[in-house]
């Protein structure tokens, strides 16, 4: 941070000293038709150094207080000419302040009448180099202000982007996990011998199911009708393990189905119903999905005794809770009562993207 604060420091006095010598050589050639020698001139060479310098650096405590006070982002425009004035009215006091006592000390008097008679054509010059200066430098400032606003935009849409695939990735994990693998092939291994012909189609479901996961591990949303057909699909596979032990109801409005969800949510929220609690003919489960006023998703299931070794609900939900709040403010609600039920807003195109314009503000 302090190497930073030298650097930029350095830089400021610098690039200062550079351009008030070029305006010392143009005003001095201006006005004599000559170039001033550093041998024969080097006080007036030091004097235009320290003028600069002091120049440049209240210049840039003007620009540091500006920003906190104004700010680019919300008003680039009055930023920009604000800026422009007070930097160019701080600038031609201080040069010709300076002037003042350099000159006064050189001719033995400081009084400002008798010294802008002499001076008054090279005063004018500096006065309209010192603008024209200024607004050079407010351009510049305001193009790298620019570039520097796009950079952090496509950092911040580059880490939301491996934030997402992240989580994604997270999902896929848990589908591909051994478990689930296991008990699938225990289902194919015990169906081989009792029914080939449900055998074949459990397999065409279980590749289908793959197939989906596959497909939507590198997107953000599918339709919600979409994610319907596949916890269809993979209510079959635990219909089969579970037969009517285990019950799935949908009920949604055709006009909520082409709305937006995170890929794998509501099949996320059926395992976790399926592995969070027993499940036989004396305990059944029953799953809901609906929606409430066409706004929230609510997955609801009935609560029979929790398997050894299962803990919560905690893992599954976070990846929820965290793929959602990458593009909506809007709250998962959790409600464990007699029933477990965990609520979702729904997501149309419009919210998606003026939340994403939020993230990246």
């Amino acid at each position: 941070m302090i190497l930073t604060k030298l650097k930029k420091h350095l830089l400021v006095a610098c690039v200062s000293a550079f351009t008030g010598i070029h305006y010392f050589v143009y005003l001095y050639f201006s006005k004599t038709g000559d170039f001033p020698s550093v041998a024969k001139l080097p006080i007036s060479y030091l004097a235009c150094v320290g003028i600069s310098v002091a120049l440049g650096f209240a210049v840039f405590l003007s620009d540091n207080y500006l920003n906190r006070s104004i700010g680019w982002s919300k008003r680039p425009g009055f930023r920009f000419v604000t800026g422009w004035v007070i930097n160019s009215v701080i600038a031609m006091v201080i040069a010709f302040l300076g002037g003042w006592l350099f000159l006064g000390n050189f001719h033995s008097t400081h009084d400002l009448s008798i010294l802008w008679a002499k001076y008054e054509g090279s005063g004018l010059k500096l006065m309209v180099l010192i603008g024209v200066g200024i607004l050079i430098y407010s351009v510049i400032y305001l193009a790298l202000f620019s570039y520097n606003q796009y950079a952090i935009a496509q950092i911040k849409s580059a880490k939301q982007g491996r934030k997402q695939l992240a989580l994604q990735f997270e999902a896929l994990k848990g589908q591909l996990s051994p478990h689930y693998l296991f008990n699938c092939l225990n289902t194919i291994s015990s169906l081989i011998y009792k029914d080939i012909h449900l055998a074949e189609d459990f397999i065409r479901r279980l590749a289908q199911t793959y197939q989906y996961i596959l497909d939507t591990n590198d997107k953000n949303f599918v339709l919600l009708e979409e994610e319907i057909e596949f916890v269809k699909s993979y209510n079959y596979l635990l219909k089969v393990r579970f037969e009517n032990n285990l019950q799935l109801y949908i009920n949604l409005s055709p006009g909520v189905m082409k709305s937006k969800i995170p890929p794998l949510t509501l099949q996320m929220l059926v395992e976790n119903a399926v592995k969070h609690n027993t499940i036989s003919k004396e305990h059944p489960l029953y799953i809901y999905i609906t929606a409430q006023n066409n706004t929230e998703l609510r997955v609801i299931n009935t609560k029979t005794a929790t398997p050894k070794g299962i803990s919560s609900f905690n893992m599954g939900l976070d990846n929820i809770r965290s793929r959602y709040r990458l593009f909506t403010e809007k709250a998962i609600r959790v409600e464990n009562d007699q029933k477990f039920t965990v609520q979702l807003p729904i997501l149309e195109d419009r919210e998606i993207k003026v939340s994403k314009l939020k993230h990246l503000a």
